[in-house]
């Protein structure tokens, strides 16, 4: 089912079960194509649009551990894992954190926990985390579980820390597809796409009430390389006082 301007939950078993196919799937040549969905050469450029454009803003040289939450197959344990200090990396997928931990990088772990239940005392490496990776994971949240996540990463963020978030939002009005028959996916496919305000209500709420700013606030993608009517990939960089 399709809803428009409205708030309706997903389910996140089906959720599950999508992206663990997805991962027993997944080409090792592209496997960006996993998590990504489009045809290899537009995820491929996609990919390195986002490394480009996003590493600048890291701050990689401050951080000493990183919790990068929804890690998939690992694809930013590749770029960050060798230039911090610790990496944890965590997934409910099972199917992809396999992928992920078969590349064996270096000062990386990867836990299978889902982003909903992250908190302090589930992480298997201890908090403070001096930089967050949060990419296209709101989508598969519910809105308390959206308020939730932002609340654990206030609580796990050392003074200076930074957020990442890359996110498809929508351009109009929320729009929430439930078990949606997709096509190009070839299966039932859930998430929900949020307007840019109603992302920083939710999410943004718990992290500025811990001294986080919301430094940049933008599309990330080039025009050529966006395929969508509804929705636009974007990104936000919330830094906290030091």
């Amino acid at each position: 089912m399709r809803y428009t301007g409205t708030t309706h939950e997903i389910s996140y078993q089906a959720t599950l079960e999508f992206f663990e196919s997805r991962g027993r799937t997944a080409s090792p040549e592209a496997p960006q194509t996993a998590t990504m969905y489009q045809d290899q050469a537009l995820a491929q450029r996609r990919d390195q649009c986002e490394r480009e454009t996003v590493v600048p803003l890291l701050g990689l040289l401050g951080s000493k551990r990183v919790l990068d939450v929804g890690c998939g197959y690992g694809r930013w344990a590749e770029v960050l894992a060798e230039r911090v200090g610790e990496y944890l990396g965590v997934d409910f997928s099972a199917e992809l954190l396999k992928l992920a931990e078969a590349k064996h990088f270096k000062n990386a772990r990867f836990q299978r926990l889902a982003a909903q239940d992250i908190s302090p005392t589930a992480v298997a490496l201890p908090p403070p985390f001096d930089l967050f990776i949060c990419s296209a994971i709101l989508m598969y949240l519910n809105d308390s579980d959206v308020a939730r996540l932002g609340a654990a990463m206030a609580a796990m963020a050392a003074p200076g820390a930074r957020i990442y978030l890359r996110e498809p939002m929508a351009l109009s009005e929320r729009l929430t597809l439930d078990r949606f028959p997709s096509v190009e996916l070839k299966r039932d496919y859930s998430a929900v796409y949020r307007t840019r305000a109603e992302c920083h209500e939710l999410f943004g709420t718990p992290l500025r009430e811990v001294g986080f700013k919301l430094v940049e606030d933008r599309s990330l993608y080039h025009l050529e390389l966006c395929n969508r009517k509804e929705t636009e990939q974007q990104i936000q960089l919330w830094m906290r006082d030091p």
